[in-house]
C-alpha cells in the first residue's frame, strides 16, 4: 500500500516545516496541488528536480492523485520557469497523466500553501485551519520524488537535494546524507572569502539566521532546502540584531499607522482577517507583556505566516510587525489563548493583484540582487564520513532511537522511530557506518574505513 510505503520511508515535506507527508495524504480531496512554486528567491532545489526528474515526480503525482481519489491534479508553478514547465509537460505527455499546470506570476510568496490554494482554486483557507477544508491537499515537488523513491524503490529517505549560494567561492546544489554538517556542505562550494559571515538555514525571508560561531553546529535536515552565506554588514544582518525590546520600544514610538503593512500581507489579501497595523497601534497602549491576553486584537497575530512582507518590505519607518506578531504569538501561547474563528465570510481584498511583491523588490531591499545570476547548474554529489542525525526534523513528536552506541547500521536502515499514534515520521541510517553517539536528540553515525 502507497501510504504506507510513504510512512516507512519516513518522507515529510521537504521544503516546509516537515509536516509528515503519510499524515497529511491519508485524506481524500478535490484537489491535489503540488507546490512547484519555489517560494524563496535564490533558492533553486526545486527547479533542478523539475528539471532532471520530472518523468518520475510525475508518476508518483498521479499515483498520489488515485491515493486521495481527487478529481483535479494541479501542479502550481511560476509562469517565467520555461524550462521546468517543458520537462513536466514532456512528462505529463508521455505518461498520458491527468495532472494541469498552474502557471502563477512571479510574486511573492506564490508557494506558501494557503496562498497557493486560493490562486488555484479562489478558496480562502479558514484561520488556524487546513487546505482540506477547502477540499484540497498541497505537497512540494520534492517530497513527490521521494514519494516516487519510496513507491518504486522502497527507498527511505536518507539524502537531501541542498542550494549553497551567496558569497561562496562556487555556488552549487549538493546531494549529501542526512546529518551532513554544513561546514561539510560549504567545503563542496568551495568555500567562503569572508573570515566572518552571517548564514541563512533557508531563504532570504523565512529562513533560520546564524553566524559563523554557530555555523559548525548546523546539520542538514530532511526540510533543508538552501544554505545561504552573507556578509555581516547586509541588511539582514541588521535587521536580526535587534532585540524584541528594542522591536517594541521603535514600534511604539515611530508606528505611523499608515497600513501598508496590511495592506501587503498576503494573508489579509486572501481575506484572512488579519491586520497587523492594529497589532502594532495595541503596542502604543499596552504594558507589554503583561496586557497581552484574550484580546480579539492580540489573538489577529497568530494568524500571521511570519513571510516577511511587512518589515522587509512595506514599513516606511523600518519597523518589524512580523517579529512583534511573533512575540504576541509566543505570549498567546505561554498562557494557552487560541484563535476560534467565528464562521464569518472571507472576502478577498480586490487591489490584491495590484499589491503582490515582486520577489526582485526583495532582493534588492536585502543587497542580494548580486546572486541571482549564480549559475547552480551543476549538482555535486558527497558521501559524508560522518553524520549527525536530529531526532525530530518533522512536526510532531521527536523520534526514539532503536539503536545503541556501538551498533553497526546499513545506509537505509531504520535507526528511529516514532510511539505508536504519535504524529512523526522514522528515521533512518543516511550512511554505513558504526554508530558512536546516542542521544535524546540525535544519533552519531561515523562510515567504515576501507
Amino acid at each position: 500500500m502507497l501510504l504506507e510505503k510513504i510512512h516507512k520511508s519516513g518522507i515529510v515535506g521537504a521544503g516546509g516545516a516537515g509536516f509528515p507527508t503519510a499524515k497529511k495524504m491519508n485524506a481524500k480531496a478535490e484537489y491535489l496541488i503540488i507546490n512547484a512554486a519555489e517560494c524563496e528567491p535564490l533558492l533553486k532545489t526545486d527547479h533542478y528536480v523539475m528539471k532532471h526528474f520530472a518523468e518520475e515526480c510525475i508518476k508518483a503525482i498521479t499515483e498520489v492523485g488515485k491515493m486521495v481519489e481527487c478529481e483535479k491534479i494541479v501542479i502550481a508553478t511560476k509562469d517565467y520557469y520555461h524550462e521546468e514547465i517543458a520537462c513536466l509537460e514532456s512528462a505529463i505527455e508521455n505518461q498520458n497523466a491527468p495532472i494541469t499546470i498552474h502557471k502563477m506570476n512571479n510574486f511573492y510568496p506564490a508557494g506558501d500553501e494557503q496562498v497557493m490554494v486560493f490562486e488555484v482554486t479562489g478558496r480562502t483557507v479558514p484561520p488556524t485551519g487546513i487546505p482540506l477544508q477547502v477540499g484540497c491537499v498541497v505537497s512540494n515537488i520534492t517530497t513527490m520524488l521521494n514519494v516516487y523513491e519510496a513507491m518504486e524503490h522502497d527507498k527511505p529517505v536518507t539524502e537531501k537535494l541542498v542550494t549553497i549560494t551567496g558569497a561562496v567561492n562556487k555556488p552549487t546544489m549538493v546531494l549529501v546524507p542526512v546529518g551532513t554538517p554544513f561546514s561539510t556542505c560549504l567545503e563542496l562550494a568551495g568555500g567562503t572569502p569572508l573570515k566572518q559571515f552571517i548564514f541563512l538555514n533557508g531563504g532570504p525571508m523565512m529562513g533560520k539566521i546564524g553566524n559563523h560561531n554557530n555555523f559548525n553546529d548546523q546539520v542538514v535536515t530532511k526540510t533543508t532546502s538552501g544554505i545561504i552565506i552573507l556578509e555581516e554588514k547586509e541588511y539582514l544582518y541588521q535587521l536580526h540584531e535587534r532585540q524584541i525590546n528594542q522591536i517594541i520600544t521603535q514600534a511604539k514610538a515611530a508606528c505611523i499607522q499608515c497600513r501598508l503593512c496590511t495592506q501587503l500581507c498576503p494573508r489579509y489579501q486572501i481575506g484572512i482577517p488579519l491586520h497587523p497595523h492594529q497589532v502594532m497601534r495595541h503596542l502604543a497602549t499596552s504594558d507589554v507583556p503583561d496586557d497581552i491576553d484574550d484580546d480579539p486584537v492580540w489573538k489577529q497575530a497568530i494568524l500571521c505566516c511570519e513571510c516577511g512582507i511587512c518589515e522587509v518590505i512595506a514599513c516606511p519607518m523600518s519597523l518589524s510587525p512580523r517579529q512583534v506578531n511573533i512575540y504576541v504569538k509566543q505570549r498567546l501561547a505561554e498562557k494557552g489563548i487560541r484563535y476560534q474563528y467565528n464562521g464569518e465570510e472571507l472576502i478577498p481584498q480586490p487591489m490584491r493583484e495590484y499589491q503582490k511583491t515582486p520577489p526582485k523588490n526583495i532582493l534588492l531591499k536585502m543587497g542580494l540582487e548580486k546572486y541571482v545570476n549564480n549559475d547552480l547548474s551543476e549538482l555535486i554529489t558527497h558521501e559524508t564520513e560522518e553524520v549527525f542525525i536530529p531526532l525530530k526534523m518533522h512536526i510532531g513528536a521527536p523520534c526514539k532511537s532503536v539503536v545503541k552506541k556501538g551498533d553497526r547500521v546499513e545506509k537505509g536502515q531504520l535507526i528511529a522511530d516514532i510511539d505508536e499514534g504519535s504524529l512523526g515520521a522514522p528515521i533512518h541510517a543516511s550512511i554505513s557506518g558504526e554508530v558512536l553517539c546516542v542521544s535524546d536528540s540525535l544519533i552519531q553515525i561515523k562510515k567504515d574505513v576501507a
